[in-house]
């Protein structure tokens, strides 16, 4: 599992200052090169109905080859039920109800779907799969890392790898920014994963503690 979680969580590094990079600053480059990132963070608060609903934007035509491409936005659905078919389920955002076929990944094993839409975190949202009922809870909103600040932690700690990669105001890479669930849902379940993919096929990711502003984990293995 993610090399045992990069070796049971190899290293501690705070956030420090921004670097520059050519005509534009890391930071910036990268934020205008993000393939995906996750701003809004939901898990449901039934364990026999495990599901969590990820919201941000990401790449229109989705594709890992170190572009990034015209974003829309996302909000998917990931859930983990005991059948490797397509499910119909039914999920109520604000009193609006709406089916919707989760589709089953065979490479991750789970269901999923994308609403196509961009969530605030402040939905009020129930999932109904079969007999089982769950509200999805705004776990993001209580993290101590925004993914603002993630995003400038990831940046800064990956300088040297992104550095040679910026010419003036472009950047030959994409990257990519999602909150991993390791726990199912519990208490302090919830990692920051931080990956940058370079045009010729270099890959950086980190992962992030969703708490204290750390780098919990870096491996250079393609995890994407």
């Amino acid at each position: 599992m993610l090399k045992k979680l990069f070796l049971g969580l190899l290293c501690l590094v705070p956030i420090i200052g921004l670097a520059g990079c050519g005509d534009m600053d890391n930071l910036s480059l990268v934020k205008n090169n993000m393939s995906e990132i996750t701003n809004v963070y939901f898990f449901s608060d039934n364990e026999d109905l495990k599901v969590s609903l990820a919201s941000g934007q990401r790449e229109d035509d989705f594709k890992y080859d170190g572009k990034s491409t015209e974003k829309v936005n996302f909000a998917l659905i990931v859930a983990q039920l005991n059948s490797c078919e397509t499910e119909l389920c039914k999920i109520i955002i604000d009193g609006e109800e709406k089916d919707v076929l989760l589709e089953f990944n065979y490479r991750t094993g789970k269901h999923m779907a994308d609403l196509e839409t961009k969530l605030t975190g402040n939905e009020k949202i129930e999932i109904v799969c079969g007999d089982l009922t769950a509200n999805l809870v705004n776990k993001s909103k209580d993290f101590g890392v925004s993914s603002e600040q993630a995003l400038q932690i990831g940046v800064e700690y990956l300088k040297d790898f992104i550095e040679p990669l910026c010419q003036g105001k472009n950047f030959n890479a994409e990257a990519y920014l999602r909150v991993m669930d390791v726990l199912t849902g519990q208490e302090n379940g919830t990692l920051w994963l931080f990956s940058v993919l370079s045009n010729d096929g270099q890959i950086r990711n980190i992962i992030i503690s969703t708490s204290e502003p750390n780098v919990l984990a870096d491996d250079s293995a393609d995890m994407i």
